[in-house]
């Protein structure tokens, strides 16, 4: 079994009285890839989440542009591991 980390972000939700919310992805444990939006949460294959970044990367760029001010000042994404 892989060791279990942890990589997470903020993400502005103006739907949200905080005003943000979180995006998290675990790797390792019982599950390849758990990814948590908020409060939906998926376990996914590493296959299926690099289709995942992949299709997103896409959509996003197509649709919306280059990414926001930020998503690229994003200092989070360090992983944070836990030992279990």
């Amino acid at each position: 079994m892989t060791d279990i980390r942890y990589f997470s972000v903020t993400a502005p939700a103006a739907w949200n009285d905080s005003g943000t919310t979180k995006v998290t992805v675990r790797t390792g444990g019982r599950c390849e890839v758990y990814l948590c939006v908020g409060n939906g949460r998926m376990a996914i294959t590493q296959d299926q989440a690099w289709a995942l970044w992949l299709a997103l990367r896409t959509a996003l760029a197509e649709s919306f542009g280059p990414m926001p001010d930020w998503a690229t000042q994003h200092n989070a994404l360090s992983p944070q591991e836990q030992t279990q």
